[in-house]
């Protein structure tokens, strides 16, 4: 039985659990074995798991890492030993450094990144706000990291879409893609903002557990300036994971977010058939997304705070 390690980079993040979830059920359908790893958010932890899988003998060590890297800069030396090591590398959701000049080197091995389309998601956020915002209005905008690639397609996609229209990127803050950090940078930009009489008309997050955080951020600052309309300022999310994001939407706490599909999945049906075809593998595997609710249905307007 072939042997892949799937490398995630922080078990809190709902996203992740179900790329894990999704790859195990399809190692165990296609008799693969599957070695998992979460690095807590940890680039010395990935680091440490990923050689720990290098360093094995060759008849126990994985044909092929599965990785979503902690800091997509820091593994560029680790893939070269990696491959140097006749180990397979596929990059989930997000491609290290110079990629592509190590598939055209390593020829012989499984190389490729599985990805959603993160400008594709971009634009159906910036549908979705204007579907939310028909007459304009005031958005507050909550990426992941400015210098993560993921965030970058995303805030490229969103601004492409409404560029000319009446919605202004009001602003736009780092929220670390979690809930702690979102709702403390969220908090503290509208405690001044809206102070000095500034307008926000909706909030959109990268990811669900960002929205979560602005969710909280909002009814603290509602409560802190004794103004509860605060509290309703429309949010919306990103990775609808069914028992997170799409039941927040549900339940009427998010206004919308967008479905991610699981690269974990369709990574191990990859490489399984590269194996069993001994074809090499294409250089990119693009996911598409979906808006939850469909945009369509996004008609009723955000109302306007101060």
């Amino acid at each position: 039985m072939k042997t892949l390690a799937l490398c995630l980079a922080n078990e809190a993040n709902e996203y992740q659990k179900a790329v894990c979830e999704d790859a195990l059920a399809t190692a165990n359908r296609l008799g693969i074995k599957l070695e998992i790893y979460f690095a807590n958010d940890k680039i010395t932890e990935q680091i440490k798991q990923i050689y720990g899988c290098l360093h094995r003998d060759a008849f126990s060590r994985p044909a092929a890492l599965l990785i979503m890297p902690v800091r997509v800069g820091a593994l560029h030396r680790v893939a070269h030993d990696v491959l140097r090591a006749g180990i397979g590398w596929i990059c989930l959701n997000r491609q290290i450094d110079d990629f592509e000049n190590f598939r055209q080197a390593y020829r012989h091995l499984p190389t490729c990144l599985v990805s959603p389309d993160q400008r594709e998601i971009g634009h159906i956020q910036g549908r979705q706000f204007c579907a939310l915002l028909p007459d304009g209005g005031h958005l507050l905008y909550v990426q992941g990291e400015a210098t993560n690639p993921s965030a970058q397609g995303r805030i490229e996609g969103l601004r492409e879409v409404i560029q000319g229209t009446k919605i202004e990127l009001a602003g736009t803050l780092d929220g670390n893609w979690s809930t702690q950090d979102a709702e403390r940078v969220i908090s503290s930009w509208l405690r001044i903002a809206l102070l000095g009489n500034s307008q926000i008309d909706l909030i959109g997050c990268q990811n669900d557990a960002m929205a979560i955080g602005a969710l909280k951020a909002l009814q603290s600052v509602a409560a802190y300036l004794g103004q509860p309309e605060i509290a309703k300022i429309p949010v919306t999310g990103c990775d609808g994971v069914v028992h997170v994001g799409q039941k927040l939407v549900r339940e009427g706490e998010l206004a919308a977010t967008v479905i991610i599909p699981s690269t974990g999945g369709p990574a191990v049906e990859l490489i399984a058939t590269a194996w069993s075809m001994d074809k090499p593998l294409p250089p990119q595997i693009t996911l598409s997304s979906l808006s939850y609710p469909p945009e369509t249905t996004l008609a009723e307007p955000a109302r306007s705070h101060k």
